[in-house]
């Protein structure tokens, strides 16, 4: 099993590029699936109150939905990467969307060099995402486009060997790289943190994206009134 993380911050393309990194990898044959991290502390699947909310309060320790159109597994505590993985014991890629704390090939959607620079650790494949459209190369890295550099994309990851022992993805990576992910709410967060006006940049009338570093700055400057 290949497994592939793709880390970034909001907006930076993440979604877009497991999108196309599905289609590709599927349209050559292959079974991929995907696991999504969600960093918000206060995040719940189910809502509170619901009937399946009520079985797991009375002590259930796996809770299933089933319905016409989908069944979901509810389990009330955080499954360790093996644990995750073993739901995906046949297929052939599995790709991850915003886990940095999983140790494995990683490829880094950034709105720019900064915000690249900090995802960027020993592991990266590659870069990809909004900076795309400016850069070609970044910390001796390949930048590849989503859309006309899939095929490359999808080369890379299908090269990486196979991962057969899930029980040492247990171990989450540790460090100022990992340390962002327990940043991630403070970023844009909607459901517990109170998230100050957003700062809007137009360039002849078209909207420019930030990162929340260019964010601050902004702020900052417009703060101290000069």
């Amino acid at each position: 099993m290949k497994i592939v993380t793709i880390v970034g911050i909001r907006g930076a393309g993440k979604t877009t590029l497991v999108e196309a990194l599905l289609a590709e990898v599927q349209g050559r044959g292959l079974r991929a699936g995907t696991v999504k991290t969600v960093f918000c502390p206060t995040f719940h699947m189910d809502k509170p109150g619901s009937n399946t909310d009520r079985h797991t309060k009375a002590g259930s320790e796996l809770v299933t939905i089933k319905a016409e159109l989908e069944t979901v597994l509810l389990y009330p505590r955080r499954l360790l990467p093996s644990e995750i993985l073993a739901h995906y014991s046949d297929f052939d890629v599995v790709i991850c969307e915003g886990d940095y704390d999983l140790p494995v090939p990683r490829i880094v959607a950034a709105h720019g060099e900064e915000d690249a620079r900090e995802r960027v650790n020993d592991r990266t494949l590659a870069l990809s995402g909004v900076i795309a459209n400016d850069l070609q190369a970044l910390c001796g890295l390949p930048v590849l486009h989503p859309d006309r550099d899939i095929a490359t994309l999808a080369d890379l990851v299908l090269a990486m060997p196979d991962i057969t022992d899930f029980a040492a993805l247990d171990t989450a990576l540790n460090g100022p790289d990992a340390a962002l992910s327990r940043d991630f709410c403070a970023h844009g967060c909607k459901g517990h943190v109170k998230k100050p006006a957003g700062v809007r940049v137009t360039v002849d009338g078209r909207p420019l994206p930030l990162t929340p570093e260019q964010e601050s700055m902004i702020r900052k400057w417009r703060e101290s009134g000069d």
